[in-house]
């Protein structure tokens, strides 16, 4: 039998079980020897000057309940136990508080099987309290794209819709990847919200002042340059939420780029069409073809 299927019967079995957890009025039966081994917290808890000499300790703690704790001592004893969407936040807790390193990893790890039932940025908000641990904030935000992509930058917290943190925001616009399907401009538009959320939380008019303001953080994350002109030319400009420099290097770009894409089209060869035609020939239609840029449609004979 391996020491893991050991200590897996012990857990079960609370045979010759020497220290006691009281948590809401129930008690958890526990071997010290297991225990100190697996966290330096618990190992000071029952060993230290302060353990009381019964080894009954009272575990008083709001953000974790006795099935919570009892399936965290069941990771100490077995390096298994369940990790759902709904105790995952528990289990976070409780590794980082009693220093098990091992499971609040598994649990990050853990965390994006449950998107999209469960909203990214919940468990992004909780990685920002514990300063971005095993990259459990980047790890949330790079599912952002693939399931939240036409959502505002909310999540149920206590059965209602809140806004992230300004904090997350920051990290939001630093961090999120960028692809085709979920671009420049979206990321600013979910920013823009959010910030227009924000002056209406405050009880704030919602004006170029206002929004200039509050968006002023993230400013120089969000690349302007990569954007949609319209949006440049009405959002951007109207609330003057960059520099007038900085926008007119976007328009600039925008027209080199314009002006790229018109060399990279093929000329039309008009004295092909004409060397065929004859008084006695007619002359095929010329078709035009259109192409637009940046919402501007150009029209160009088809050769």
């Amino acid at each position: 039998m391996s020491f893991i299927s050991i200590t897996e019967k012990l857990f079960e079995s609370k045979e010759d079980s020497d220290v006691t957890f009281v948590i809401d009025k129930k008690e958890l039966q526990a071997h010290q020897f297991v225990l100190i081994n697996r966290s330096t917290v618990l190992k000071a808890m029952i060993k230290g000057p302060l353990a009381p000499a019964n080894q009954v300790h009272h575990i008083s703690d709001p953000q974790a309940t006795y099935d919570d704790f009892n399936n965290f001592m069941k990771f100490l004893y077995t390096d298994k136990c369940k990790i759902t969407a709904e105790n995952a936040e528990a289990l976070l807790h409780l590794s980082h508080m009693y220093d098990v390193e091992h499971l609040f990893e598994k649990c990050v790890n853990t965390l994006p099987t449950f998107f999209p039932k469960t909203s990214p940025f919940k468990f992004a908000e909780i990685g920002l309290l514990y300063e971005n641990k095993y990259d459990i904030v980047k790890k949330c935000l790079n599912k952002i794209p693939l399931y939240l992509s036409n959502s505002t930058l909310k999540y149920a917290r206590q059965n209602e819709m809140v806004w992230i943190s300004s904090e997350l925001v920051l990290e939001f616009v630093k961090h999120c990847p960028r692809s085709p399907r979920f671009c420049e401009n979206m990321v600013f538009n979910r920013v823009f919200e959010w910030v227009k959320g924000q002056c209406e939380k405050e009880n704030l008019e919602i004006n170029a002042k206002n929004l200039k303001e509050i968006m002023a953080p993230f400013e120089p994350y969000i690349c302007f340059e990569k954007m949609d002109i319209k949006i440049l030319s009405s959002v951007v400009y109207e609330n003057e939420l960059i520099p007038e420099k900085r926008l007119l290097k976007c328009y600039h770009n925008h027209i080199v780029e314009k002006e790229k894409a018109q060399k990279l089209l093929p000329p039309v060869n008009v004295a092909k069409v004409r060397s065929t035609a004859t008084p006695y020939s007619r002359i095929p239609p010329v078709h035009p073809r259109k192409v637009v840029l940046d919402g501007i449609e150009f029209v160009f004979p088809d050769d």
